[in-house]
């Protein structure tokens, strides 16, 4: 992998990070961030946490990126699916309230 490759895998990682803090304010503004959305937040910025160490040390040790591109990919990719899900649970949570 390249340090383009690389670069961008972090630029991911922090354009997540940033989305997920801008919705998590957002919904406390609304006054919809629930127990249950804390948790689901709190599950995913500790795995956002967890892909972003897995790369520092992989770095370090010089294993391979073509070994581990494909799967902080795919871990990148479940977060954001992850806070797509938060997002359809509130939508789903207001269209009840109404």
């Amino acid at each position: 992998m390249t340090q383009a490759e690389r670069d961008e895998l972090n630029e991911r990682l922090d354009d997540f990070s940033r989305r997920l803090d801008a919705h998590v304010r957002d919904l406390k503004e609304r006054g919809g961030f629930t127990d249950v959305h804390r948790t689901l937040v709190d599950d995913i910025r500790r795995r956002h946490d967890l892909t972003q160490r897995k790369l520092v040390l992989v770095e370090a040790h010089g294993t391979p990126w073509d070994v581990i591109k494909t799967e902080t990919e795919r871990d990148i990719s479940s977060l954001f699916d992850d806070l797509l899900q938060i997002n359809e649970q509130l939508d789903a949570d207001q269209m009840k309230g109404r």
